[in-house]
């Protein structure tokens, strides 16, 4: 039996591309959605009080490490991947689980 799995999305949008930003952001949501995710919270941090600043953090719950890795494996996410490395100076995205 499969573990549920967290993707925990961390990122910095590129100032000077919010249209790429905004393009990625809007063609991802529906690939999550159709993989299985469930939205746990979409966010802008404020201010960073240790470590590197990102300016957005997404955490989705998925029923399995599966739903996620295949997702970011699938043609459909690699389309998206040339607007995601133009609109973002840096993207984490982790896979994690309850400890």
């Amino acid at each position: 039996m499969n573990e549920k799995a967290t993707l925990v999305v961390t990122a910095i949008p590129n100032p000077n591309e919010m249209e790429s930003v905004q393009t990625y952001l809007k063609d991802v949501m529906p690939l999550l959605l159709g993989a299985g995710g469930k939205l746990v919270k979409r966010l802008k941090v404020g201010e960073a009080i240790n470590g590197k600043p990102s300016g957005m953090v997404l955490v989705m719950d998925f029923d399995s490490d599966e739903a996620i890795t295949t997702l970011f494996a699938s043609d459909e996410y690699a389309a998206l991947i040339p607007g995601r490395d133009t609109g973002f100076v840096e993207m984490n995205i982790l896979l994690a689980h309850e400890m």
